[in-house]
């Protein structure tokens, strides 16, 4: 980290969070469509998202969808769990169309590291568990609020004008995000470059251990850098490029997921000073402190 240009590293996560911004817009969309008349805030959902993304960074990608369940659960009424789950496949839905398309821009530009897809079978072997599970009622009951929250999708038109342009943005943000950091470290910010980072994240993240993940990431981006790019670069610099980079993501997003995590426990208030707030939360707690 200690070669990597400052000012770059710094437009680098803004445009980060720019990126989780703009996802978490999206997926605001998605329940606004499923839950109408329940009070989901604008910023709720929002913060929820980017203290999702940022556990992800230590957990995995589905420990930071647990993360955005467990804050928002409190701000949809009735809504429940399962409503929540159906809204963030809906929103999946659209950046995986997304993503198959930077997939085949990839494939064009000769973008393409190898990352392995799971063999059919896989998905085969589910469907025996769908169908015996299906005949429970509480997994009914659970599918049916699952499906309620992938309304978005019954409505592609709308779906297309509310939701896939603030994924579009997020992408675009995320594109300048990487081409930021490469620039950081001395890398090439070309396009090819950057459509190498974005596959290497991803197949990384095929492994659901974040630190594995990371290492996986890192090995896919050395060895197939030099071949893609054109460009000699030292092994050791891509992966201190991927590892460092990695870091400086994950700190900035675990000190955002603590402190909106704290904002969103028991006590706290919306625009007051956390002293105040914990001081109340006190008072509740502590029959002496009231006497007192």
């Amino acid at each position: 980290m200690g070669t990597a240009a400052i000012g770059w590293l710094v437009v680098g996560v803004l445009a980060h969070l720019a990126n989780q911004l703009a996802r978490g817009q999206g997926w605001y969309a998605v329940i606004r469509a499923a839950c109408p008349d329940e009070p989901v805030r604008r910023r709720d959902a929002l913060g929820a998202w980017v203290a999702g993304a940022g556990a992800s960074g230590v957990l995995s990608a589905r420990g930071g969808d647990a993360v955005r369940l467990v804050l928002l659960r409190p701000r949809t009424g009735e809504a429940g769990y399962p409503l929540l789950c159906g809204t963030l496949v809906a929103e999946a839905a659209g950046e995986a169309a997304i993503g198959l398309a930077l997939i085949g821009a990839a494939v064009v530009a000769g973008v393409w590291p190898g990352i392995g897809i799971p063999a059919p079978w896989l998905a085969l072997a589910v469907v025996p568990v769908l169908l015996v599970a299906s005949r429970v009622g509480a997994v009914r009951r659970l599918a049916a609020g699952v499906a309620r929250g992938t309304c978005a999708l019954r409505s592609p038109g709308r779906y297309a004008c509310t939701v896939l342009p603030w994924q579009a943005a997020s992408r675009l943000a995320r594109v300048l995000s990487i081409a930021c950091f490469l620039a950081a470290f001395g890398l090439p910010a070309t396009i090819p470059a950057v459509l190498l980072v974005m596959l290497a994240q991803g197949g990384g993240r095929a492994i659901p251990f974040a630190p594995a993940s990371l290492g996986a990431g890192a090995a896919i981006l050395a060895a197939s850098f030099e071949p893609v790019t054109g460009t000699a670069v030292d092994t050791a610099t891509v992966a201190e490029f991927f590892v460092g980079t990695s870091a400086v993501l994950t700190a900035v997003g675990v000190a955002l997921a603590v402190g909106i995590a704290a904002r969103a426990a028991p006590g706290y208030r919306w625009g007051r000073q956390p002293l105040t707030s914990f001081r109340r939360w006190l008072d509740t707690r502590s029959p002496s402190r009231q006497t007192l």
